[in-house]
């Protein structure tokens, strides 16, 4: 990489960063205008030589608080087509993986998204993104909304809880929103479209939605690098985030046609049910609540898979309970008498000396999977260290599948 020698009169830090934000956001807007990889990628490299300190700035700028629901794009815009390539090399080669050597696993995933691909082809739509990105959820989780990955991200999108924060999505004790595939989901394309905002092409935009678009970022800049194909065989870049847009694109392919590579055809869902909506203040039990309104347990739980432990918060904002049609004067009408019932469901554990998950989970009867939904901040997968408090649900909640560990 070629170094420039530029005499600049000194400026405050906090000034430089500013303006630096300020002219980086101009940037952007002026490249993309001329579109492609290499004229994003050379602009960027010449004009901020990828200096940390501007690069940190802007993804701060694009990052946003948790109660902040907004993207940086104010308005729906346009995104152009995925690239087709799937008659290359690369792709053509994890379509047969895909096809035939993991065939049972991909059958498992088009089943598994069936009745979200409604949904998630519809929000891509009203951001503006084309329906392919849908697929992404396949690569990501096996479009599994409880999906869980070693690291702790969580759910079909697998956000990790900082980044679904600065997406809008509610994380705490209480609520988990990863968990919800529609409010995941919309933030999945806030993100997408942020991600297509900083790299000027889905094929590096992919990318770093497995990297993180600082890691692709400082991989451009060591590498010198104009073009996705310049950095995809790169050392530098994980085998994963080499080998995650052609993955991406054997999966889509597949998802397209199914029947051309000898799966089923999508079973036919209709359209998404409509639901009203109430604002519940106040620790109730989703049982409680199930019998208030006059409809299955199984079918509320269904509807808020976001109340991790099955009880309404009990601090913070109101939670927003879904309620399918015609229930919700209902439940208005016997809240009143619907006790409260945290006290009873859900107790406090202090690690001590001498704690494991292994005793912890022993002491309390319940599994790894069922403490880690009502924690979603805690990595159980590593130590536990002392004086940690850990929220242990004393109730088993509605029979359903496990939380499993993505593999992907």
């Amino acid at each position: 990489m070629s170094t420039r020698n530029v005499s600049r009169k000194k400026r405050p830090e906090s000034d430089v960063v500013h303006r630096g934000v300020t002219w980086s956001v101009a940037l952007v807007i002026v490249v993309l205008a001329a579109g492609g990889c290499a004229t994003t990628a050379k602009s960027l490299k010449e004009s901020l030589d990828y200096r940390p300190s501007i690069a940190n700035a802007f993804s701060r700028a694009i990052a946003f608080g948790p109660f902040y629901k907004k993207s940086s794009y104010t308005k729906k815009e346009q995104f152009p087509a995925i690239p087709r390539e799937e008659n290359t090399p690369r792709v053509r080669t994890f379509i047969r993986k895909y096809a035939y050597d993991q065939r049972e696993t991909t059958r498992a995933y088009l089943a598994t998204i069936a009745p979200y691909l409604h949904m998630l082809k519809k929000e891509a739509r009203d951001s503006g993104l084309p329906e392919e990105i849908s697929y992404l959820v396949m690569l990501e989780s096996g479009a599994d909304p409880e999906a869980r990955s070693p690291a702790n991200a969580l759910g079909m999108w697998q956000f990790m809880p900082a980044t679904a924060r600065s997406y809008g999505l509610r994380v705490d004790k209480w609520v988990d929103e990863r968990l919800d595939p529609q409010k995941s989901t919309r933030a999945a394309m806030l993100y997408l479209k942020d991600l297509y905002g900083v790299f000027g092409c889905w094929r590096l935009a992919i990318s770093a939605y497995n990297s993180g678009e600082n890691k692709l970022s400082k991989v451009l800049r060591q590498e010198d690098a104009e073009e996705y194909h310049e950095i995809s065989s790169s050392p530098r870049l994980k085998r994963e985030t080499k080998e995650f847009f052609p993955k991406f694109l054997a999966l889509a392919t597949i998802a397209k046609n199914p029947p051309k590579y000898g799966f089923a055809p999508f079973a036919e869902y209709g359209a998404d049910q409509k639901c009203e909506q109430i604002s519940i203040r106040g620790a109730y039990t989703l049982e409680n609540l199930a019998r208030a309104a006059g409809v299955r347990h199984e079918e509320l739980v269904q509807l808020n898979p976001a109340v991790v432990r099955g009880v309404t918060p009990d601090k913070g904002p109101p939670y927003s309970l879904r309620l399918p049609p015609g229930k919700r004067s209902i439940l208005l009408s016997n809240l009143d008498g619907t006790s409260q019932e945290y006290g009873k469901t859900h107790v406090t554990h202090v690690v001590t000396r001498g704690d494991s998950l292994y005793k912890i989970l022993r002491k309390y009867s319940i599994s790894k999977a069922q403490l880690a939904k009502a924690n979603p901040d805690l990595n159980l997968n590593r130590r536990l260290h002392q004086g940690l408090r850990i929220v242990v649900p004393l109730e088993r909640s509605v029979n359903k599948s496990p939380v499993r560990t993505s593999s992907l």
